[in-house]
């Protein structure tokens, strides 16, 4: 091809396709090398959530941008295309996480409140971890503790249904220290599992004596001083909270040097009383009901806690070659040495291993007695009897045997039996027909009393008898004068004397008169007849 065919095919007109190539190829240079990298997130539900829209932010910067939404390719789930921003390598560490922020109404209170107008957004809390990756599951619930935050997580088991949700506060004395971040069931163990945060510098009272417990708003609890109310915090009234703290009587403990799991008891007072792990367990084979023993009773030795009942009753899966299953009902016990700290000089397990066994030779028993009679809730007594019989050592299911006697709440019980079977046997009823005669006879004479008093009244109440007493006093008051006109001295006393000896003289001047009268009747009329004085002579 000739020079000027060549100087044809170059046209000035290919310069202008040119430089818009040139152009567009340096607009994408520019555009990649602003450009950050690429992630997908894998979120449940991509409600509120726009491509081409919705920013992902960290502390309300936007650090990138959702360029498209799809569905995974099982369509379980939404993918979030976003582009981030540049420089931003770093933020995508494996440990980081992704949430929607969108209104939330929780025991927290109100969260998002400012999507209301501005939309839903995807917001990135980077992670610390040194490995990077562009792929990631966003989570249902923001995180209530940022990664950042110093402190420490710990796992709390629970065999109770507790009220605990994600977000609620974790105490030490009423201060909060942390909070419950995830909340899980443990098909397995069939339990609840709690991760729980305690923020620094609080988490070096996490030792190996620690105890956690529920803390509610409001407990009642009926003790020997009566009725014992307890007031939590207000966060507690409004939903259930987690304490903790070393029971009383037991020292500290080493600090923990790395997570663990503890156990979450229903209140502060069984973990208190179930804090002593150390212990020896005994059997106790009871003759007797064992209803109102639950598990947690208290074993006591003269008032003193020294065990606790673990199981009641204690299964053990008897055999055919078990005779009279069920005769005696076994119940499993803890006695716990700890407890008595301060009380005794010596509180290791392996010198009470030893010494126990003495002290049932010398009579130390066991029975069950009632710690309040209008519960019926029982406890297990600890006591020496000296006339108790000497028992060989023994075992059952694997476990000592505690000796025990039949308590005196039982032989109570069997008396009142006897006695309310004595009382059954009495003939009542001929006895009640007699008192029921008898009452009909009383009321009968009461009837009759009741009309004479009646009677009376009536009597009394006449106008004479109302007179009665004045003229009673009046015929006194007579009576007084006429001994007064008869007194020493008086006209009355000596015309009285006067008259007296007259008569007397005219009674001895009639004397002869009558006594002739009474010899010669005929005096009257015949003149009387002289009588010859007689004449002494002797007897013939």
């Amino acid at each position: 091809m000739s020079r000027s065919a060549i100087k044809n095919l170059i046209s000035p007109i290919w310069l202008i396709p040119l430089l818009a190539l040139a152009v567009a190829l340096w607009m994408v240079w520019q555009e990649s090398a602003g450009a950050g990298p690429q992630v997908q997130v894998l979120i449940s539900d991509a409600e509120g959530l726009e491509a081409g829209k919705t920013p992902v932010r960290v502390r309300n910067v936007d650090v990138g941008l959702v360029s498209e939404i799809s569905l995974n390719d099982d369509m379980s789930a939404a993918v979030l295309t976003i582009d981030m921003n540049e420089n931003t390598q770093r933020m995508l560490a494996v440990d980081s996480e992704f949430w929607v922020v969108k209104p939330r109404i929780g025991r927290q209170g109100v969260s998002g409140l400012s999507t209301l107008l501005s939309g839903a957004y995807l917001r990135l809390q980077p992670g610390s971890a040194e490995q990077t990756t562009t792929r990631f599951k966003a989570l249902e619930e923001p995180p209530v503790t940022p990664q950042q935050t110093p402190g420490r997580r710990i796992t709390l088991t629970s065999s109770v249904n507790a009220a605990v949700v994600v977000g609620d506060s974790v105490q030490y004395r009423g201060v909060s220290v942390g909070q419950v971040e995830k909340v899980a069931f443990n098909v397995d163990n069939r339990t609840m599992e709690y991760q729980v945060f305690v923020e620094q510098p609080y988490d070096e009272l996490l030792t190996e004596n620690t105890r956690f417990w529920l803390q509610s708003g409001l407990s009642l609890r009926w003790n020997a001083s009566g009725l014992d109310v307890s007031l939590g915090s207000f966060e507690s009234l409004l939903g259930a909270g987690i304490n903790f703290g070393v029971p009383e009587g037991q020292p500290s403990g080493e600090k923990i040097a790395e997570s663990r799991t503890f156990e979450l008891f229903a209140s502060e007072e069984a973990a208190r009383q179930q804090g002593f792990v150390n212990g020896i367990d005994y059997v106790i084979l009871l003759d007797e009901s064992v209803a109102g023993l639950e598990e947690g009773a208290p074993v006591q030795f003269k008032g003193v806690r020294v065990g606790t009942v673990l199981k009641v009753p204690l299964r053990w899966n008897p055999t055919d070659d078990d005779q009279a299953p069920l005769k005696q009902i076994p119940v499993l016990v803890r006695y716990e040495p700890e407890r008595m700290d301060g009380l005794v000089p010596d509180t290791r397990i392996e010198y009470w291993r030893e010494r126990l066994p003495e002290l049932f030779e010398q009579g130390l028993r066991a029975n069950i007695r009632a710690s309040n009679l209008l519960t019926n809730t029982l406890y297990v007594d600890l006591r020496f009897y000296p006339e108790a019989e000497a028992v060989a050592e023994q075992e059952f299911a694997g476990y000592p045997v505690l000796p025990s006697m039949v308590s005196d709440f039982s032989r109570l019980e069997e008396k009142l039996n006897q006695l309310l079977d004595k009382f059954n046997g009495l003939q009542l009823e001929a006895s009640l027909n007699e008192f029921s005669e008898a009452m009909t006879a009383t009321q009968t004479s009461a009837e009759e009393i009741e009309a004479l008093a009646q009677s009376v009244a009536e009597i009394v109440a006449q106008p004479g008898m109302q007179e009665l007493p004045q003229l009673l006093q009046q015929n006194l008051v007579q009576l007084q004068q006429l001994l007064d006109s008869v007194d020493d001295g008086s006209a009355t006393r000596r015309q009285l004397h006067r008259s007296l000896s007259n008569i007397e003289q005219l009674t001895r001047d009639l004397k002869p008169f009558i006594e002739q009268l009474r010899e010669q009747p005929n005096s009257l009329i015949f003149a009387p007849e002289e009588t010859a004085d007689p004449e002494p002579k002797a007897n013939d």
